[in-house]
């Protein structure tokens, strides 16, 4: 067999390996990119220079060296810094993301292009008709190197939040009527109260938080044990010294506690970022069938099993173009999900029709069930059922525990 189709094969095979190797030493995707920007601009370099003196009649040692300089230019520069600033840049949420993913797809093709062309013209310089002849090469080249890259990042990433759900409107997952939601607003970081089935919100407390990992949560009550306090954890920069505000007091409701604070002693209420794991249940979901557990990776996602018939269900997001964690999910009533996917997306999810929907913005959600009509809060704003007048620092304790 001659030297260039066996170079070939040998790029091929290192493409399509496996790469659940890679699962527990951080997760495929973040491998996969290390081993391109390190190695395997190198071997893609050397297909490119081989398609360039095959197809093109380029010297072959002039074409590898130019090509794996190439992409080593475009895989630094055009992936850590300009595609970078373009995803940043993004309005992406669960309602678009699989829409720019296929458009960025198609902006990082044609970043390559751009980026590359330089070099291949090079190899070109002094022939007649270089521009014509570059062009071409160029689309032969990077399109044929750039469905081998396609391949590797679509092995490593995480998409089955699109391709094995239903992505749907809020109104398509039958949420509970009777579930409350407290949560932090991205527009203002003030905590609002709204229902499952409602669209109207109200702000209940001026939070100002400020940081992604800051999340509300429920503790018994010091009052009542059979009572709540809805409490909110933000960071400070340090991550051992939190600071922690009394949101209401004494709430009269059905909660779920985080699943970590019920296995440390003394109770340790974590941030967003380490609020995964076994998801809680709610009211009657304590006595469901279905059982949920949030992954700490992105690719680890949602998953969800059926202890009577073993049904298994699991989604997750992670690609070159975005990737979102699922944190703070609580285990709904009717066997719904509520959960925070990525910064700021409150979501819900129905694992028997396998839908997804983003419900609205929002970050450290905490799902309640008001028992009766007589919700009363303690502290001096304490106002008549279901009266939420708003609260700020001053007026409410401030602490640590």
């Amino acid at each position: 067999m001659k030297r260039g189709p066996l170079l070939f094969l040998v790029v091929v095979g290192l493409v399509a390996l496996p790469q659940e190797a890679f699962a527990n030493a951080g997760t495929p995707l973040m491998w996969a990119g290390m081993i391109h920007l390190v190695i395997g601009n190198a071997l893609v370099g050397l297909l490119e220079g081989f398609l360039l003196g095959w197809w093109f009649g380029v010297p072959r040692a002039k074409a590898v060296g130019a090509m794996i300089v190439a992409n080593y230019t475009s895989a630094w520069l055009g992936g850590l810094f300009i595609r970078g600033a373009i995803v940043k840049a993004l309005p992406m949420d669960l309602t678009n993301g699989w829409q720019w993913f296929w458009i960025m797809v198609v902006v990082t093709y044609c970043l390559t292009l751009a980026l590359e062309w330089p070099f291949i013209a090079w190899g070109f310089r002094a022939a007649q008709g270089w521009l014509k002849r570059s062009v071409r090469a160029s689309l032969a080249v990077q399109s044929s190197s750039y469905i081998l890259l396609f391949g590797w990042y679509w092995m490593a990433s995480g998409t089955s939040l699109y391709t094995k759900m239903h992505v749907v409107a809020p109104e398509d997952l039958a949420l509970p009527e009777s579930v409350m939601v407290y949560f932090i607003a991205s527009s203002d970081g003030n905590v609002y109260r709204r229902g499952l089935a409602s669209k109207d919100e109200q702000r209940i407390y001026e939070l100002h938080s400020k940081d992604d990992n800051d999340r509300l949560f429920v503790r018994p009550s010091a009052m009542d044990t059979n009572r709540w306090d809805l409490m909110a954890r933000l960071d400070t920069g340090d991550r051992r010294n939190p600071r922690f505000v009394e949101v209401l007091t004494n709430l009269h409701v059905q909660a779920a506690p985080d699943w970590r604070s019920t296995h440390t002693d003394p109770p340790d209420y974590e941030g967003t970022w380490f609020s995964f794991g076994k998801v809680q249940g709610l009211g009657s979901a304590t006595n469901s069938q279905w059982e949920f557990w949030a992954g700490f990776w992105p690719v680890e996602g949602l998953r969800a099993s059926q202890k009577e018939t073993g049904n298994r269900v699991r989604f997750s997001y992670e690609t070159p173009f975005g990737a979102w964690t699922v944190r703070n999910a609580v285990h709904l009533p009717s066997d719904k999900v509520l959960f925070q996917l990525g910064d700021d997306q409150i979501c819900g999810f129905d694992p028997v029709e396998r839908r997804v929907a983003l419900l609205w913005h929002g970050r450290g959600p905490v799902p309640v069930i008001e028992i009766g009509m007589s919700n009363k809060i303690t502290g001096p704003n304490a106002g008549g059922p279901r009266q939420f007048p708003i609260r700020t620092p001053q007026t409410a304790r401030v602490g640590q525990f």
